[in-house]
């Protein structure tokens, strides 16, 4: 098995959000925090995760041109969004840039843990 697939990226500039994965991950999984997209981008070149969570709606370096860069460099990690405004067209844009869920703040714990053993599995 890679040595990195049970690596988790959370990226969300709400550092609620980040504490919030540490406390329901961090006995689990090897959790990796950025709270912008440029060091998210930096993250998955050094070491690409197993998964990552990624915020849309951050300063400077947004969501969808993380995914759009992390396409464009053909890096293959498995991505969920997340966010605090539901909007169907980020929503589909996400998912044509292979985002394979879209989750809505408040975070539900079954869910994120759901997809965090489906995929680290």
């Amino acid at each position: 098995m890679d040595q990195h697939a049970k690596r988790i990226l959370v990226v969300d500039d709400d550092q609620g959000i980040l504490d919030s994965f540490e406390v329901l991950f961090g006995d689990h999984y090897e959790l990796v925090m950025a709270d912008n997209g440029y060091e998210a981008l930096r993250i998955i070149e050094a070491e690409p995760p197993g998964l990552v969570f990624l915020d849309i709606k951050m300063p400077g370096l947004d969501g969808i041109d993380v995914l759009k860069r992390l396409r464009k460099d053909q890096k293959k990690v498995e991505v969920v969004i997340i966010t605090a405004t539901r909007q169907e067209e980020t929503e589909r844009e996400a998912k044509s840039l292979g985002a394979i869920d879209f989750l809505m703040k408040p975070l539900n714990i079954v869910d994120v843990e759901r997809i965090a053993s489906q995929v680290l599995a």
